[in-house]
């Protein structure tokens, strides 16, 4: 969901004064469809302490989960970590909560953000990318068998490398088995001379896709490509990391972003793709398992700065309210002083809800964490923490340590949430500015 007035009255960035005695009319009284919220149902799992790392954004813990149900019904997760752990491997009862079954299936330079396809003989095929192990820099998909899940035996040669492709560095292979027969990968590329994941991100991301009739031999479709039109801009990178799978209608969905919201896009072929939907939530690296109520269960790359990664877990369910927003933009809480800067958003929560609906702020937000919710910033920053629906509360958010640079100019990575108690929605503030910075 693309948030209302993500654009803001600040079109540009200009910077404005809070005694302009403007009046927000947030038009409480219009009806608000059912929409989809999302329930946390842990909060963080394969944090540096549970797989024995150090503390650290890039030093421990968990991240680009991928899930796959056994016969038994349990589920395995493979997940990357930093340094020099590879690829790990937990299992679990309900896909919920987990344990470390192997801190170490796949050895570090061959690949962290994997895809698993089930054989007819019972067995796993498991694809990644990395480096040749010969030529540095160079990327090549690889494939690897395993028949109980954490011991692996890797293919020969290479599925598919970045010289298949008319771009540079390509990444995150993700397979699915087609309808009709045959296999799809879906793989994301970056720009010649660029690599993925660098330092500022990268200047633009496109979707690409191959097919096989067996998984070892793959064809590039040069018809498929989809492509971040708008780059690194207020919706991140937002065809970065893509996971496909088909839902209970049959139709095909995409996941994928990295540095701002969720972005979801649907097909009917699984070769072309909708508009993106603009998703309230916040992560990276996702993956969906279709549960049998109708209801998604979502995972994807969380953490905080301060601690590093884990893996969060989200399942959608249905809602009765909703929220837009009215960007007020940068604004001085002292004309006369220009260090006074505070970032002035306006929180319109629509519809209605049996219990009251908390707007909570966290801090330390950015493309990689979630951040930690901070009391006593909203203690100050908001007019309105607590309400039943409708009602409108007025965010204020100083300027200081929660600011890093991004391409777009500096801004506030406050992350703004609303819940119920049970479901939430959420958004981070420089997603909503657009980017928009003094």
């Amino acid at each position: 969901m693309a948030p209302s007035g993500a654009e803001g009255s600040g079109a540009g960035g200009g910077i404005y004064q809070p005694d302009s005695g403007s009046t927000v009319d947030c038009d409480l009284g219009a009806p608000s469809a059912p929409s989809v919220g999302w329930v946390i149902e842990n909060d963080g799992i394969l944090d540096y302490q549970v797989l024995g790392h150090s503390p650290g954004i890039d030093i421990g813990g968990a991240a680009d989960p991928r899930v796959v149900q056994l016969d038994d019904g349990r589920y395995r997760m493979y997940f990357a970590q930093p340094g020099e752990y590879g690829t790990g491997a937990a299992i679990s009862p309900d896909g919920v909560n987990w344990l470390v079954e192997d801190p170490m299936v796949l050895a570090v330079g061959e690949g962290g953000h994997t895809s698993v396809v089930r054989l007819a003989d019972g067995s796993w095929r498991l694809f990644s990318a990395s480096s040749k192990p010969n030529q540095p820099g160079e990327i090549a998909v690889s494939s690897f068998i395993t028949e109980d899940g954490t011991s692996f035996t890797k293919d020969d040669g290479y599925r598919l490398t970045e010289q298949d492709f008319p771009y540079g560095d390509i990444g995150s292979p993700f397979v699915i088995r087609e309808p009709g027969g045959g296999y799809r990968m879906y793989l994301t590329a970056v720009p010649e001379g660029e690599n993925q994941g660098q330092p500022g991100g990268n200047t633009k991301v496109w979707v690409v896709s191959a097919t096989s009739t067996d998984m070892v031999t793959w064809n590039v479709d040069p018809s498929f490509v989809i492509e971040d039109l708008d780059g690194l801009d207020w919706t991140g990178m937002d065809t970065m990391h893509a996971w496909v799978g088909i839902n209970n209608d049959g139709l095909f969905e995409l996941y994928s972003g990295l540095g701002g919201p969720a972005t979801k896009r649907t097909s009917v072929d699984g070769r072309t793709f909708s508009d993106p939907e603009y998703l309230p939530l916040i992560g990276a690296d996702y993956h969906v398992e279709y549960l049998p109520s109708g209801e998604s269960r979502l995972y994807h790359s969380s953490g905080t700065m301060d601690t590093g990664g884990d893996i969060r877990i989200l399942r959608s369910t249905e809602v009765s309210w909703d929220v837009e927003f009215v960007v007020g933009g940068f604004q001085r809480a002292d004309a006369t002083d220009p260090d006074s800067l505070i970032f002035v958003l306006e929180v319109c929560v629509k519809g209605s809800s049996s219990t009251p609906l908390e707007i909570q702020l966290l801090t330390g937000a950015g493309p990689f964490a979630i951040g930690e919710r901070d009391h006593e910033l909203e203690m100050t920053a908001l007019s309105v923490r607590s309400d039943y629906p409708p009602f409108q509360s007025t965010v204020a958010i100083p300027e200081g340590e929660d600011s890093r640079w991004f391409s777009g100019g500096q801004g506030v990575e406050t992350l703004v949430r609303v819940s119920d108690g049970t479901a939430m929605k959420e958004w981070v503030v420089l997603t909503l500015a657009g980017g928009q910075a003094e």
